[in-house]
């Protein structure tokens, strides 16, 4: 089942008695177990049958013993253990009883965040012989979060200026709580003044991108192979970099030549082909046409390498003795060779 079905489910007040929620990303994780909280128990029952636990501060046995107690003058009781994953394998183990046949007057919802957090194996059997459930939050790639960000306006009521998911993505990341709160401002500001239209104007002034120098202007100018544009703006950028941070404007460049190499390797030529093959904006993909033509595939892949390189100098894996503002803009002068 998706998000948005577990959601339902959930607003509907239907619940399981077992909810395990793992997963790289943890958005989705917090949302869920956000929404069993709000909704499993009335506001006049939570005092007595609200458990919320963090893995480092209890032990398997007072979670079990807070999963069997009754609930007081309610239905249900609601135990949450967060942080589940900082465990042993050997403490997780002693779940697998209760888990085989979990209380029906609790809702017991575990969550584990980061790669290979899990329960073990034979947990994770008995929540699915139970009739509990298992929620994997998957890593979010940028395509996904571009994705999230189109349905998330939607869902809100407005609509979109084409490439406005782009621009968000591409100066904000991909960090779903931190886009999702800057959206919500957003959303206020835009019902005050009764506009359902989500443009690129309104995503400059409420996200304090500057208009003219950003990432995404950055890459326009490379995919034209602006030579001038593109070294003033790395300039600009590279001026605040607590503003623009280096790491998120060399992940933005890496794909940026990624994507120039996919679009050879499909041998797309045409914004139409690249749109659809790609899933992007009419507008990026008018970007990678015209890049294809300025960027021969040796030279795509030279500039992989030179990204790949600037990114474990900021990362002090390779030692340099340039500062982060020298790596960033000879990045640009070594990519427009």
């Amino acid at each position: 089942m998706t998000f948005e079905q577990h959601k339902k489910n959930i607003e509907n007040k239907k619940f399981a008695p077992v909810y395990y929620l793992y997963g790289e990303e943890s958005y989705f994780i917090d949302k869920l177990a956000h929404l069993l909280d709000e909704n499993s128990l009335d506001a006049s029952e939570r005092d007595f049958n609200r458990i919320v636990l963090y893995a480092s501060e209890t032990t398997i046995g007072a979670i079990l013993n807070e999963c069997k107690s009754f609930p007081i003058m309610a239905d249900r009781r609601f135990v949450l253990v967060k942080e589940a994953q900082n465990f042993a394998k050997k403490e997780l183990d002693k779940l697998v009883n209760y888990l085989q046949k979990p209380s029906k007057s609790t809702v017991f919802v575990l969550t584990f965040k980061g790669k290979g957090a899990k329960l073990p194996a034979a947990c994770e059997k008995a929540i699915e012989k139970s009739g509990g459930i298992s929620f994997e939050s998957k890593k979010m790639y940028e395509k996904d979060v571009r994705n999230w960000v189109m349905m998330h306006i939607m869902s809100e009521g407005f609509e979109m200026e084409s490439g406005v998911e782009d621009l968000i993505v591409s100066n904000l990341g991909t960090n779903l709580n931190f886009i999702e709160n800057e959206l919500d401002k957003i959303f206020i500001y835009l019902r005050a003044i009764k506009q359902k239209k989500v443009n690129k104007n309104i995503i400059f002034e409420m996200m304090n991108i500057d208009k003219e120098f950003n990432v995404f202007e950055l890459i326009k100018a490379l995919s034209e192979k602006k030579v001038a544009r593109a070294h003033f703006i790395m300039d600009k950028l590279s001026a605040n970099t607590k503003t623009n941070p280096p790491t998120l404007m060399v992940g933005q460049l890496f794909q940026f030549f990624s994507n120039i190499a996919t679009v050879f390797s499909l041998k797309l030529t045409d914004v139409k082909n690249i749109q659809v093959q790609m899933k992007m904006n009419y507008y990026a993909a008018q970007d990678y046409a015209t890049a294809r033509k300025y960027y021969p595939l040796g030279v795509v892949y030279r500039n992989i390498s030179y990204v790949l390189e600037a990114d474990l100098m900021l990362k002090g894996i390779i030692s340099s003795d340039m500062d982060e503002r020298h790596i960033l803009k000879t990045l640009i002068w070594k990519i427009l060779l």
